[in-house]
């Protein structure tokens, strides 16, 4: 008998002369094929390692200077995020690199890490991995060497900033200087800082192409072995748990930003300018997804969902009701109501433009569309 059935059996026991708790039936399924899904990825993942570890020998454990070679095997029919065929990778088309929130011009050997984190934005597209025992890599990639350093905070927010010759990070952002940070893309690594003990690797898979990568560790091969699994002769779809459908005349959707789970990375200096110790990668279950919608050129609707099984639901009360869907309306937030969970709101963030119509509202929530299992990437096709 499984856990699951010891849980089931053992919640009929307790309601034997009353009502059965659904709620708690099916919470309590949901929880563990989740878990037992974690679990065959993780013994998977972990089979394939030792394999990919005992065929290269001691190579594998040795850092090398030489600029990383990408993987070339092919991937398993399902991954998150899923393959987008016929569509060239950045390798073939580095200049693709952030043109389309849709779409990811670069892959990762599955045996080697798990994507829980994936980013399409104007110029720049990134991934955060996770690669087993507590350890996690945050990757980055562009066909401008200054947008693959300063172009995606949301995934490198606390590697900082290279320095160029010894002048100041504000010097480094100035954009009239882009040329100089091409210099920093020869394939050598660097510590992060004495505390963390990560290491940063820049260099270009192609000409053209700019690549970023970051983790933790004492020596470099951590990083260089994340490098090499990167994959660039392929791309992929920036999936999400929602969509929309229909947008507002003129608008588009110009950022797409998911995370299946959370990892966090060390914060290195304190307010007070002081150092702090690493603090250990702990794995948190929740799915944020954000898709940034342009109305036009002074307008910009963030629609961002949170979902966590641990999480309450909003206590606000619908003061509307959009395409069957109840909303509460701020006037400058709207939260679409009634996902278990879940925390769905677009707003209003930026006092300067204009704020959107109640014509764009509706159709951006007429047009919304919730994945079915937000906690299951695989799903979400």
């Amino acid at each position: 008998m499984t856990d699951l059935d010891e849980r089931i059996t053992r919640a009929l026991r307790d309601h034997a002369d009353g009502p059965v708790d659904t709620n708690r039936l099916v919470t309590a399924a949901v929880n563990g094929g989740r878990a037992r899904r974690r679990r065959r990825r993780a013994v998977l993942g972990a089979a394939l390692g030792v394999a990919v570890a005992l065929g290269a020998g001691v190579a594998l454990r040795t850092p090398s200077s030489a600029l990383p070679t990408p993987a070339v095997t092919p991937s398993p029919t399902v991954v998150t995020p899923p393959r987008a065929p016929g569509v060239p990778g950045a390798a073939a088309r580095a200049d693709l690199v952030g043109t389309d929130p849709g779409l990811l011009h670069f892959g990762v050997d599955p045996a080697a890490a798990e994507v829980v984190a994936w980013r399409s934005a104007a110029g720049v597209e990134s991934m955060r991995l996770d690669l087993g025992g507590g350890r996690q890599a945050m990757v980055v990639i562009a066909a401008d060497p200054w947008v693959a350093e300063i172009g995606d905070s949301s995934q490198l927010h606390d590697v900082g900033i290279g320095q160029l010759n010894g002048r100041t990070e504000s010097n480094d952002r100035d954009a009239s200087r882009r040329a100089d940070y091409a210099l920093m893309y020869q394939g050598l690594a660097h510590r992060l800082d004495r505390v963390t003990k990560g290491w940063v690797l820049r260099w270009q898979p192609v000409p053209g192409l700019y690549a970023r990568a970051a983790t933790l560790g004492d020596t470099d091969a951590e990083v260089r072995r994340v490098a090499a699994a990167l994959r660039f002769d392929e791309a992929r779809r920036c999936v999400a748990p929602i969509r929309l459908t229909a947008l507002p005349r003129g608008a588009r959707i110009t950022e797409c930003e998911v995370a299946t789970r959370e990892l966090a990375w060390p914060r290195v200096v304190t307010m007070a300018k002081t150092p702090t110790p690493p603090v250990p990668v702990q794995a948190v279950d929740r799915t944020t997804a954000v898709l940034t919608v342009a109305l036009d050129a002074k307008a910009i609707m963030p629609v961002r969902l949170d979902y966590s099984t641990s999480s309450r639901d909003n206590r606000q009360k619908a003061n509307r009701t959009v395409a069957g869907r109840p909303v509460f309306d701020m006037g400058d937030f709207w939260y679409v109501l009634g996902i278990p969970h879940t925390h769905l709101l677009m707003g209003h963030e930026n006092r300067w433009q204009r704020p959107p119509t109640d014509a764009e509202v509706d159709t951006l929530i007429g047009g919304l569309r919730v994945a079915d299992d937000l906690g299951e990437p695989t799903t979400w096709q």
